[in-house]
């Protein structure tokens, strides 16, 4: 297969994109579908996505990828996370891949792990173009995956001090920044991933984050939207044991989606056992799952 870097433009920046084509297309074939895959908090579709868009490609379907607006190889401001950002940046790149040559623009999926499936809940909710959605291990309801993976009196006193931070900075116009495990809290399991991406070399930009992220972060909510996407197919996956994103999140949300809808658990499964440089075996069942879910829905 080839990957290709490609440039689109969002929100007035240029956004990093990888776009996959299948080895056996050629100019003049048959259209194919398009699927848009969108990484987690860590906002760089090449930290945990490389193994999906490949994966996904090999079945002949053609794959973009991207950092969202801000991350990796994209413009934007640094050291802030905005959802509502990174769903446009989700339109704009669906836009692009349409016109893609040899993408049947009426048959686009969305795949999202971790907070990739929260912006892939709100955009597909929104988007009448997404034809069909998977999420694996996803946030749903950032106020609630906030306060599940903190213990009560510190969950009380974060979102006391994002209150405090958000009064002070509307007077005086300036960010707080603080260190990025503070907003999203790093399990031992989400720790021996990081040392593992430093021991392949990857370095993430920034290990900052305004307080302003975790204040945008409670707001977006897309369990409150995922009964939109009906009748399109939801595929959620989640993992048994997972302290990153608790299984409540994608269970409370699951229940409120309607038909056609699947649910798969990952036993015994962590986070970062849902992707392949963590846990081949369950990654397996990830992949198959979401191949079959495109195959018969897209």
């Amino acid at each position: 297969m080839g990957m290709t870097e490609v440039r689109f433009h969002s929100d007035g920046d240029r956004i990093a994109g990888y776009l996959y084509t299948p080895d056996d297309w050629k100019t003049g074939d048959a259209p194919r579908p398009g699927i848009v895959v969108l990484a987690g908090y860590s906002g760089n579709t090449q930290a945990d996505c490389t193994h999906m868009m490949k994966r996904l490609c090999a079945e002949g379907w053609f794959v973009l990828g991207f950092d969202y607006r801000g991350f990796g190889q994209s413009e934007g401001p640094r050291n802030r996370h905005r959802p509502l950002e990174q769903a446009q940046n989700t339109y704009d790149a669906i836009s692009y891949l349409q016109a893609v040559p040899g993408v049947d623009a009426e048959r686009i999926g969305l795949y999202g792990t971790s907070f990739g499936g929260a912006n892939g809940i709100w955009v597909t909710a929104h988007d009448e173009r997404v034809r069909c959605l998977v999420t694996s291990v996803a946030v749903t309801h950032g106020e609630r995956w906030m306060r599940l993976i903190r213990r009560p009196y510190e969950w009380l006193a974060f979102q006391e001090r994002v209150v405090c931070d958000a009064q002070r900075r509307v007077r005086e116009g300036t960010a707080t920044l603080v260190p990025n495990g503070e907003i999203m809290i790093r399990d031992p399991d989400a720790q021996r991933q990081r040392a593992m991406h430093a021991e392949n070399g990857h370095v993430f930009q920034s290990e900052e984050r305004d307080l302003e992220s975790a204040e945008a972060c409670m707001r977006y909510r897309p369990e409150w939207v995922v009964d939109r996407i009906a009748p399109r197919p939801v595929l959620m996956i989640y993992a048994e044991r997972d302290n990153l994103v608790p299984p409540e999140e994608q269970l409370s949300t699951f229940a409120r989606c309607g038909e056609p809808k699947r649910l798969v658990k990952l036993p015994r499964a962590g986070h970062y056992d849902s992707y392949e440089f963590r846990n081949p075996v369950t990654c397996q069942i990830v992949y198959a799952e979401t191949i079959a879910w495109f195959r018969e829905h897209l």
